[in-house]
């Protein structure tokens, strides 16, 4: 659980509050890893292992110790960037962890429905905690109108949140930052149905 029962409530208030006057559909999404990276931890752990095995040549190991050693390595790293996959991160380039999470976040805009409203006035703020990686994505009749440009600046100060741990924070900032230019483009209808959940969807 990334976010407490007084923090969901108050990022749901927010999201009800903004689509009291606005036909716009908002979703909060938050995960902690955008992927479970099990074949870059073995291809890492062969790795290691390797320059390990080389390491060891040189105390003139026999072949069952060498071959212990080798074992023992890969488990060792196999575990351990397992266990403590956010220190693995580190050993990846950003511009992966990003492309990581930005496919897994167009993966939960269809995945949580938000494809598929009638109105297609879907926003959905994506955040992927241990990749520090925020995305704002908008269904066709919300890009008509506001660029995409547009939400740069909000992911901008939503990801600075995010590095801090500040989740709840991030969530109402970026949604109060674009309530003005919802609501101006998109007002509330007498006839609109709130299609999607107000309700933190945790992955």
């Amino acid at each position: 659980m990334y976010l407490n029962n007084n923090e969901k409530e108050a990022i749901e208030k927010e999201i009800k509050k903004l689509e009291e006057k606005s036909s716009a559909e908002l979703v909060a999404v938050i995960t902690d890893f955008s992927s479970s990276y099990n074949l870059l931890i073995l291809i890492y752990s062969l790795v290691f292992t390797f320059l390990v095995s080389l390491i060891s040549l040189y105390f003139d190991a026999n072949t069952i110790m060498f071959f212990e050693i080798q074992l023992s390595t890969f488990a060792f790293f196999i575990l351990f960037f397992h266990n403590f996959k956010k220190y693995f991160l580190y050993l990846l380039p950003k511009k992966y962890k990003y492309n990581k999470a930005s496919k897994k976040a167009k993966e939960e805009f269809i995945n949580q429905g938000l494809y598929d409203t009638k109105t297609k006035l879907a926003i959905m703020f994506f955040v992927s905690i241990e990749e520090k990686y925020v995305e704002i994505i908008t269904d066709k009749n919300v890009k008509e109108k506001i660029d995409d440009n547009y939400w740069q600046e909000i992911v901008n100060q939503f990801i600075k949140d995010v590095k801090n741990k500040e989740f709840e924070e991030g969530y109402k900032t970026a949604i109060k930052n674009c309530s003005e230019i919802l609501i101006e483009n998109f007002p509330i209808k007498e006839n609109d149905i709130n299609e999607l959940s107000n309700e933190i969807v945790e992955l």
